[in-house]
């Protein structure tokens, strides 16, 4: 079993390396596009430079906003019906508790393979689950779902918008947007933009031939007219996100870059997040990069089998993330100081930081929380305080902490006797 498991995990590696050298290889013999290149380039000159807007980090509510993703469901009609069963819990559950601005579901909505496990076909009874659920949890009453296509929503779709793209019908954007859009939101004083990117094939072939995504020239230009509307209409953070990771998507016309190209133009654009790997057979359960255009980009584990979903934060402009199980409580995200290791050197100043007051933290539980503590290196516990239902701080002087990396422990229980120890680096 377990050398089935090596070598199963062995071959998509070996696939995926393939691709994206297959990718990055025909990318710059295309080369550019001399009128997306002029575009990109003011894009760049436009500055939008933020050090303006360096916020005070003390104990204050405002400047937050957090939202969650989820991808890779892959909804079956052949294969665990847990699947579904959980995704029900989360959208009633998990989005009650964590109470997210946003939800992004960022593709393989649905499974799409043939009773055989061989093939692929598009099931409507599989994107009935998908749209019943997503209706009768009320949750596109009680959060903004954004979901995009994945690959396997996409087999043997010969036309988007033609009977057999049930995306369009049964998804939560699918009637509004009918390829890549964007979604803006305001929350706590700041303006927020979410790109989505739709790389899927048109027409989108059986399995296993759509494993690479494409951006054909048109697509690119409305992806970079969607980045100069969010930017003229004042969003101050830009969250990407699509089913493809950027080594999967063919992007003629942006040279060997691609899609980083575009994105990382934009100094507001903060992190691009997908799916589609799932996490190599268990072989990387954590795929996240600094891209050299100066993104995060951060690949999340499947919800098919690994029922994983991501918390994300943006506090006072610091961008930071976690990584969790379905129903594994407390969540808790430290965004003040943030991971070290998740840093955006060009974009968030280490100077708030090191002005700051208080250490910064979410927590959810559905139960009520009964410890927060939180030690510095060799320190003493420190005792939180709470200041609405989510936000928790502890004073600290980070002056101290200047040179150097240091570790920082949080602790959190709740009434039910779950507890929750989170370890990050900070410099």
């Amino acid at each position: 079993s377990r050398m089935r498991f090596t070598t199963a995990a062995l071959t998509m590696i070996v696939c995926i390396v393939g691709s994206s050298i297959f990718v990055a290889n025909l990318a710059s013999l295309i080369g550019f596009d001399k009128q997306l290149s002029s575009r990109l380039d003011a894009a760049l000159d436009d500055g939008h430079n933020q050090a303006h807007r360096q916020l005070r980090l003390d104990d204050s509510p405002s400047h937050l906003m957090w939202f969650l993703q989820i991808s890779d469901i892959h909804i079956s009609k052949y294969l665990d019906p847990s699947r579904v069963a959980h995704l029900v819990e989360f959208c009633n559950r998990t989005v009650d508790i964590i109470r997210p601005s946003v939800v992004l579901a960022s593709g393989d909505l649905t499974d799409a393979k043939t009773s055989n496990y061989l093939g692929s076909q598009q099931h409507e009874q599989e994107w009935r689950w998908y749209n019943e659920l997503l209706h009768d949890t009320n949750v596109l009453n009680r959060t903004i779902w954004l979901d995009i296509r994945g690959n396997h929503d996409n087999f043997n779709v010969p036309a988007l918008q033609a009977r057999q793209d049930l995306f369009t019908n049964y998804s939560a954007q699918g009637k509004y947007h009918t390829r890549s859009y964007m979604r803006q939101i305001e929350r706590g004083g700041e303006r927020y933009a979410f790109i989505a990117v739709d790389a899927c094939l048109d027409p989108g072939p059986k399995r296993p031939f759509n494993f690479v995504g494409m951006l054909s020239i048109n697509e690119t230009r409305h992806l970079l007219n969607l980045s100069e509307q969010s930017r003229a209409t004042g969003s101050n953070y830009t969250i990407w996100f699509g089913h493809y990771p950027t080594s999967c998507i063919l992007t003629p016309g942006l040279g060997s870059g691609g899609i980083r190209n575009l994105i990382g133009r934009y100094r507001e654009a903060y992190a691009y997040l997908s799916g589609h790997f799932h996490t190599l057979g268990g072989a990387v359960p954590h795929m996240y990069t600094l891209q050299d255009e100066g993104f995060l980009e951060l690949e999340l584990g499947d919800w098919m089998r690994n029922r994983r979903y991501r918390l994300a934060a943006f506090d006072h402009g610091y961008f930071s993330f976690v990584d969790v199980q379905h129903n594994q409580w407390p969540v808790v995200l430290v965004t003040n100081p943030k991971e070290a290791l998740f840093n955006i050197p060009e974009k968030e100043s280490p100077g708030p930081v090191l002005e700051s007051t208080h250490i910064r933290i979410l927590i959810f539980s559905p139960a009520k929380i009964t410890e927060c503590q939180v030690k510095l290196d060799a320190g003493s516990w420190e005792e939180c305080i709470r200041i609405n239902r989510e936000l928790y701080v502890v004073r600290w002087e980070p002056s101290l902490y200047k040179r150097g990396l240091h570790r920082l422990l949080v602790y959190v229980l709740d009434e039910d006797g779950r507890s929750r120890v989170v370890e990050q680096n900070l410099h």
